[in-house]
């Protein structure tokens, strides 16, 4: 890989913004294409790769064998010492010597090839083996056949990768190997690959270097002919299997997490790997609220805390009450303040209404249609504002207020 290109190379179509195009049309510049095989790649590499791809089917048998030919193999017996025979997709057969397969056994877990041997002799484990579609990869065809497991395996992972590019559907760990001021390079399924720093993590990473020596979960984003090597994306990843890890979160549970920075209005917190929430202030106690008056926060900080909620777009809001404080506190708000008019300072100015604080750390909403009946604006509130409310109802351990103050204001002919 030409880590001299990787530090000059323009990442900036991989960063956060970058969107890619939705609507997949082929690239009818590409030869050899049918209804059943399409190339979508503008690429300039696009019409060799796809020679490449389409003439390298490991299912048809060749009578001939020639160096880069890549064939199923269909059965492993024959087994002594260091030594196999493999038997290929129609009925060729050659010896090959594990103990030059080091990388290839170890790939499955193996640290060593009596390992693996005692594994593949059990005629149940070598039937699940064989049907993973391993691949021999011929490195020399005359005066005598070898084949190399190795450069199968790689042949084999290059196809998928490149499908992956087209038609993401497959995640991989990827072990970091070391650092450079664009991103990492990492190994793939035995490939070595690179993932740019902005592909990295989901937020701004606090200690580049950290992320040596540990694994992530990637996608594949890209390939560059240039130096001949994928882009992975641990991000891709995460805004794949987000949607479903969400639904997994709990209420109820207490998490951990790492400050990743602060805003005017709370903490942002990153936990269990993939998620950012924010902890606002009205949600924090005293001891919190004082230090982050006070700037006491930096990022890598460790809090505690519990899942508020999580609104429609995503958003993972944090507290720092457990569910059972929350109920309490709640409930005795609602019998102290029943039938009252109280009032509520202007938190936030929502699509769906507007969030007020109403002191102890306690917030609720009042929603739009109190507004709409008397034809009044939300966007005439900032945040600040002094509103009269009274409770109109709890919904899911949420308080939903009514206005008061402007009917107050119709009534006295004030409006």
């Amino acid at each position: 890989m030409n880590k001299e290109f990787l530090e000059q190379f323009d990442w900036s179509k991989y960063d956060k913004d970058y969107k890619g195009g939705n609507h997949l049309i082929p690239n009818e510049n590409i030869k050899g294409q049918d209804k059943k095989t399409k190339c979508f790649s503008r690429e300039h590499y696009a019409q060799e790769l796809f020679d490449i791809l389409n003439s390298s089917d490991s299912k048809i048998i060749k009578k001939d064998l020639v160096k880069g030919d890549c064939v199923s193999i269909v059965n492993i017996h024959n087994i002594r010492d260091d030594k196999a025979t493999i038997e290929l997709l129609g009925g060729l057969t050659v010896d090959i010597d594990l103990s030059r397969e080091k990388k290839f056994i170890q790939l499955f877990g193996y640290n060593t090839i009596d390992e693996f041997i005692v594994m593949i002799q059990q005629k149940e484990y070598l039937e699940k083996f064989i049907e993973q579609g391993l691949l021999a990869f011929v490195i020399e065809s005359s005066p005598t056949l070898k084949i190399s497991l190795w450069q199968g395996h790689l042949k084999k992972v290059r196809e998928e990768f490149m499908k992956e590019i087209e038609t993401p559907s497959k995640a991989y760990v990827a072990k970091i190997l070391e650092a450079n001021k664009g991103g990492y390079f990492v190994e793939v399924q035995g490939m070595e690959a690179f993932m740019p720093g902005s592909l990295a993590a989901p937020n701004k990473i606090v200690d580049f270097y950290s992320l040596v020596g540990k694994e992530v979960i990637v996608m594949i984003e890209d390939f560059l002919a240039e130096i001949s090597s994928f882009i992975v994306s641990h991000k891709k990843y995460i805004e794949y299997i987000l949607p479903t890890k969400l639904s997994e979160l709990s209420l109820e549970k207490e998490y951990e997490g790492s400050v990743t920075g602060c805003s005017k209005y709370g903490i942002f917190i990153e936990f269990a790997d993939i998620f950012t929430g924010l902890l606002h202030n009205s949600k924090m106690k005293n001891e919190t609220l004082n230090k982050f008056k006070n700037f006491e926060y930096k990022p890598g900080d460790k809090m505690k805390f519990f899942i508020s909620e999580i609104s429609k777009d995503n958003r993972i809001i944090l507290t720092e009450e457990s569910p059972i404080e929350k109920k309490e506190k709640i409930s005795k708000f609602v019998e102290e303040n029943k039938d009252k008019v109280i009032e509520g300072e202007v938190a936030a100015v929502m699509d769906f209404g507007i969030i007020v604080n109403v002191g102890g750390g306690l917030a609720g909403l009042i929603p739009n249609k109190e507004f709409k009946i008397r034809k009044i604006s939300t966007r005439n509130f900032i945040i600040g504002d002094k509103l009269k409310i009274r409770i109109l109802d709890v919904k899911d351990d949420k308080l939903v207020f009514r206005l008061e103050s402007e009917r107050r204001k119709e009534e006295e002919g004030v409006v």
